[in-house]
């Protein structure tokens, strides 16, 4: 076997994490960690490079798109040296759908997580996330879960805007998922869409989006168009309900923060809830300017606030007042054409409760500027007592539930329900390759019902109330490593 080295190498993604221990891997390690390569969705490390006390991995990840044509997209593993060698396995950190950089992954790295991120470039460009990005990241979580260094029964998923809707919808569908932070996610693309398209007369004469009287939301319109080339553009549509995360609000049973700012431009925070909205006059605004959610939101089934379809005995809701020295982010500091004021607001834990599932982070920041993003204001805030907190505890039994499990069972037996259509009349796939999405469903409940016998009884309840039973009349640890043996033996 040669040794991968700082260059280009093609070996699977175990023999990077091999390596990763810095210890000499034994002949029978090594063949075991070479089966990746005989599988369709093998991943494959592509570089391996040292960065202070950093190991950064860049792989190709194989992956079916929203039409079930094979792809690849790139994906980076970075892991700090010395945490590695304190503790194996690592959890896994996986920030979802936009790219996160070294710099930011170090952070997490360095507090003892495997992080993981999808990488874009011109050979893997990046794909709007209902459509083909939706895809790339469950592949780029199997290869994780997939990954010897990492604790399979430890997956925190995390992501802003896109990115927040893409940590929303892999927490729905994969498993086990520990917990996952979700900033200004889009949680309604009915609402969304139908509100960019009701402001988009307002935009249209202008050349440069950063001349329009909305110059933030001019220069993300490209999103909706892009979304449309797959979807088409009727956002009365079930399509529109499907594809977002209020359809999905049943499978997602693991701890949550989201975080919304009263300022939001591109994500409105009225597709969240009812009663935290600011009141606005909007006399800065153009004439025409609509954010209204009941008459904007064009499918029936889209009409409803993300609140309203949470256990009120679950949530808690913080709002986190403006801070001291915090200030106005005008249009020319977002270019880079106006310094911002030396002095920055304070840092800020966010507010969160363990006994809680959904953590709800409200910025109030009054009504948003014509010209903000998705905050108005400038912010220090973070959820590190709550990654931290979730990173250590022992997930609890109720991150199954009986629609999570329905689903998970739907993709072993690739009969996944509640699909969107796409333009074309097909419904979206949503599954990697089979001998992937197989071993992923095992191995996640295997995962699961390894933490206790607690977890492994309700597991094997929550099997026997159901109607799709593909490993027999019930499911126990014993079983589920025959039936990942076998797998694995049959690809």
């Amino acid at each position: 076997m040669k040794p991968l080295t700082t260059g280009i190498a093609r070996r699977v993604v175990p023999v990077l994490c091999c390596l990763l221990l810095q210890v000499n891997c034994s002949m029978a390690l090594d063949a075991a960690l070479f089966d990746e390569a005989d599988f369709e969705g093998a991943a494959f490390v592509l570089s391996l490079e040292k960065d202070g006390a950093f190991d950064v991995a860049l792989a190709r990840v194989p992956y079916l798109d929203i039409y079930g044509e094979p792809r690849e997209g790139r994906a980076r593993l970075v892991v700090h040296r010395e945490r590695f060698n304190k503790s194996a396995p690592l959890p896994v950190f996986c920030h979802v759908h936009y790219e996160m950089g070294v710099n930011g992954a170090r952070k997490w790295a360095e507090r003892g997580w495997a992080v993981f991120t999808a990488v874009y470039n011109d050979d893997a460009p990046i794909a709007v996330s209902p459509g083909d990005g939706n895809n790339l990241a469950r592949a780029i979580i199997q290869w994780a879960r997939r990954c010897p260094v990492t604790d399979g029964s430890r997956l925190h998923l995390d992501g802003g805007s896109q990115g927040g809707y893409m940590a929303l919808a892999m927490s729905a569908d994969m498993f086990p998922v520990t917990s996952a932070t979700a900033d200004a996610p889009v949680v309604n693309w009915a609402y969304n869409f139908s509100y960019f398209e009701a402001n988009r007369p307002l935009l249209t004469e202008f050349d440069q989006p950063f001349e329009a009287p909305l110059p933030v939301m001019a220069a993300v319109l490209p999103l909706a168009d892009m979304t449309y080339e797959h979807f088409g553009d009727d956002l009365s549509d079930d399509a529109w309900y499907y594809v977002s995360p209020i359809s999905k609000v049943p499978y997602i049973a693991n701890p949550t923060m989201i975080l919304f700012g009263t300022g939001d431009m591109l994500v409105p925070m009225e597709q969240m809830t009812r009663e935290h909205i600011a009141d606005c006059d909007f006399e800065e605004f153009p004439d025409g300017y609509a954010r209204d959610f009941d008459s904007l939101t064009r499918n029936d089934n889209a009409r409803v606030r993300f609140e309203e379809l949470l256990p009120p005995e679950q949530v808690f809701v913080h709002v986190e007042p403006l801070p001291e020295h915090s200030y106005v982010v005008t249009l020319e500091m977002r270019l880079g054409a106006e310094e911002q004021p030396k002095q920055k607001p304070e840092r800020v834990d966010r507010a969160w409760s363990r006994e809680h599932q959904w953590n709800l982070y409200y910025l109030d920041e009054g009504c948003p500027k014509p010209f903000s993003d998705h905050f108005t204001y400038a912010w220090e805030t973070a959820p590190d007592s709550f990654v931290a907190h979730y990173q250590k505890s022992a997930p609890a039994p109720e991150i199954l539930n009986t629609h999570k499990l329905r689903r998970l069972l739907e993709r072993y037996d690739n009969a996944v329900t509640e699909l969107p259509r796409l333009k074309n009349g097909r419904f979206v796939n949503r599954r990697n390759f089979d001998h992937v999405e197989r071993r992923d469903v095992i191995a996640g409940l295997l995962d699961y019902a390894r933490l206790g016998k607690e977890h492994e009884m309700r597991l094997n309840e929550l099997y026997q109330q159901g109607a799709r039973k593909p490993f027999g009349e019930t499911v126990s640890v014993d079983l589920l490593l025959g039936c990942l043996e076998d797998d694995q033996h049959h690809p």
